[in-house]
């Protein structure tokens, strides 16, 4: 059985708040908030503000990592969620936080793609 799941997206025309595409801490956040409730355990993290544009944040989590990249002057987000696991499926779990981050950022159109891995 195939147990680790990698979702790669880019998100179009995001119609979500402002503050998720520019404000580090309202990034940071919400999406620790969201690993954390999804029971995975973060090892580390780390945010990063360009200047007057998007935010970069890479959480790692036990089970892998999380990568998220926002660009506001293009209304685009890219996410990246991996957690892979050889005692359980955490496939449902990826899709889960993937759908937040379409749920936080509201995109007209996604380009998705899941790659399981061994």
């Amino acid at each position: 059985m195939k147990k680790s799941l990698h979702i790669l997206a880019d998100l179009y025309d995001c119609r979500g708040e402002q503050k998720y595409f520019i404000e580090k801490s309202a990034v940071r956040d919400r999406i620790l908030r969201t690993v954390k409730k999804a029971g995975f355990q973060i090892v580390a993290s780390r945010f990063h503000k360009f200047g007057d544009g998007g935010i970069t944040g890479v959480i790692i989590v036990s089970e892998s990592h999380i990568t998220i990249h926002t660009w506001p002057e293009k209304t685009f987000v890219n996410v990246d969620v991996f957690f892979c696991n050889y005692t359980s499926d955490n496939s449902k779990k990826a899709r889960a936080v993937f759908n937040y981050f379409k749920r936080l950022y509201k995109p007209k159109r996604t380009n998705r793609k899941e790659v399981w891995r061994d």
